[in-house]
């Protein structure tokens, strides 16, 4: 499947305000933007996520002793199919520990679900024009996403290596370097 690149397309008044804030009094030069480009751990968690679409049903991950839940802002909602997700996209994956019983055996419901145990991360990927080309040399092509990592609170920095985020999503540029893709689009 192949992607075109989509642009935010930032409005004339806006970019006319944003030279003026910055004290410009020139135009910008091609293919530059006002909008600062974030670095790996520089995304937030955004504010009010848990009332965003789920991206997929509850993800268990019994090697990792996880079980996730996915959410995407209605910018990525309005992707179809076979595009890109556009710039102003946002993922939230909340990791939470899988219940242990006896044995530190995963514990399942009848259905055999993992049980959800206490969150322990939150995850965000979020999408900008140009914010690929903005990372430091000799980071991992994952196109224009940029990743965050924060404890359960959503406010403290957790320690990750985003080298690790990113070459788990390496492997997905067929699918604009996100996992689940065609579940997500299939249950629509």
């Amino acid at each position: 499947m192949r992607f075109q690149q989509m642009s935010s397309g930032m409005g004339l008044a806006a970019l006319a305000a944003g030279l003026v804030i910055s004290g410009c009094n020139g135009t910008p030069m091609k293919g530059e933007s006002m909008a600062a480009k974030p670095l790996d751990g520089e995304v937030r968690v955004p504010p009010g996520y848990r009332d965003w679409p789920r991206f997929v049903g509850t993800v268990d991950k019994a090697p990792a002793g996880q079980v996730r839940e996915i959410y995407i802002n209605t910018e990525g909602m309005r992707a179809r199919k076979g595009e890109a997700f556009p710039a102003g996209t946002i993922a939230v994956m909340e990791i939470y520990g899988a219940r242990k019983g006896p044995g530190d055996t995963l514990m399942t419901d009848a259905s055999g679900r993992l049980l959800k145990g206490p969150l322990s991360k939150v995850f965000v990927m979020e999408k900008g024009t140009g914010w690929g080309a903005a990372q430091p040399p000799g980071t991992l092509d994952n196109g224009d996403w940029v990743y965050g990592a924060w404890e359960a609170d959503g406010r403290t920095a957790a320690k990750v290596d985003f080298k690790a985020c990113r070459a788990c999503h390496a492997p997905l540029a067929t699918s604009d370097y996100i996992a689940r893709y065609d579940e997500h689009f299939d249950q629509r």
